[in-house]
């Protein structure tokens, strides 16, 4: 596919006040950043149904929202109405493979929460499931902190990584939109103190950024349970930010956030040895690496610095980062959708 690439950035800002940001790449040294369109309060997190285009968007909230929209050229304009989550901070939302569904992580509020969607729609609540559980890092999983909600078609569940449990928490989609139940037995656990916040599926296995201790751990989504974890780096001092998010390249690559080295990490899969290599590790210039995007010929890397108000496009070769090639100024930018 040609190197360009259409992205809708998420502005994090304050509580009050919020917008989203198209950006269009249309080479790596040069790219348009459309005019802000108020969104709402606080958006945290876009993502993009492949089923019907509609952009949903999580408003990171004590009181919960979400929002849906359409996407036509660089014009965003409603498609549901706003609703509530009934929970604290959701930082993270995906579709169902149909589109008439999303399905939000509530970090603060320990709940994933099922909201409708549709022309004119409410899209409060309709299923919720709470989540209950503890890990051995006392300043931060002191209660359940779901921070994700990857939809996994081929065994019709959704997984849902925990930081403050160190799970990654298994839901049936067979019952959804009537029901939905979550079995503590079911979850994969993950070794203590780990953190997941993100993560990736290929195949029967699912690899975790883990934010707390710096690893990367490989699952078995088939056995549901960790085979082993490994370091992103440890090449510097920690300053207790850790990894961010995660994306999987067709090459078998596994980009990672390094929020404590401001860096974009680079481990190799071995689907058949069941291993991680780190094999690159390319400083952003910026800081806080919170999200980032892989364009769909694999050419670049996008990450979003959110504390240094700006978007590094990094090039790939084979998948692995080599160099930064531009930089966009744009205010706190905390998450890049990816265009269909």
């Amino acid at each position: 596919m040609r190197s360009d690439a259409q992205r809708r950035v998420a502005r994090r800002g304050s509580p009050r006040a919020g917008s989203c940001r198209c950006t269009l790449i249309r080479r790596v040294d040069r790219a348009t950043l459309g005019d802000p369109v108020d969104v709402g309060e606080n958006p945290m997190y876009l993502a993009i149904s492949p089923a019907t285009g509609v952009l949903g968007i999580v408003h990171e909230l004590a009181d919960g929202l979400v929002s849906t929209w359409t996407i036509e050229g660089d014009t965003v304009a409603p498609f549901g109405r706003p609703g509530a989550t009934g929970s604290a901070d959701p930082c993270h939302l995906a579709f169902a493979e149909s589109g008439d569904l999303l399905f939000a992580a509530n970090y603060s509020g320990g709940r994933l929460s099922v909201h409708p969607v549709g022309p004119g729609v409410v899209a409060d609540a309709a299923l919720t499931v709470d989540f209950t559980g503890t890990g051995p890092n006392a300043s931060r999983q002191l209660s359940p902190h779901p921070h994700q909600a990857v939809v996994d078609s081929a065994r019709g569940q959704l997984l849902v990584p925990d930081l403050g449990a160190d799970r990654v928490r298994l839901l049936d989609l067979a019952l959804v939109p009537a029901a939905l139940d979550h079995d503590d037995a079911t979850d994969i656990v993950l070794h203590a103190g780990a953190g997941p916040r993100h993560l990736v599926v290929t195949g029967d296995l699912a690899v975790t950024a883990n934010e707390l201790d710096r690893t990367a751990s490989l699952l078995d989504l088939a056995e549901a349970r960790e085979i082993a974890w490994f370091p992103i780096g440890d090449d510097l001092e920690p300053r207790g930010l850790g990894c961010s998010a995660i994306r999987l390249t067709r090459s078998g690559v596994v980009l990672i956030g390094d929020r404590d080295a401001d860096a974009l990490r680079a481990l190799r899969l071995d689907t058949e040895a069941r291993t991680l290599e780190l094999v690159a590790t390319v400083p952003t210039g910026g800081r806080h690496p919170r999200d980032l995007q892989v364009t769909h010929d694999e050419r670049f890397a996008l990450v979003a610095d959110q504390a240094s108000d700006s978007i590094t496009v990094i090039t790939l070769e084979g998948g692995v980062p080599t160099e930064v090639v531009a930089t966009l100024e744009t205010p706190a930018p905390a998450c890049l959708a990816r265009m269909p």
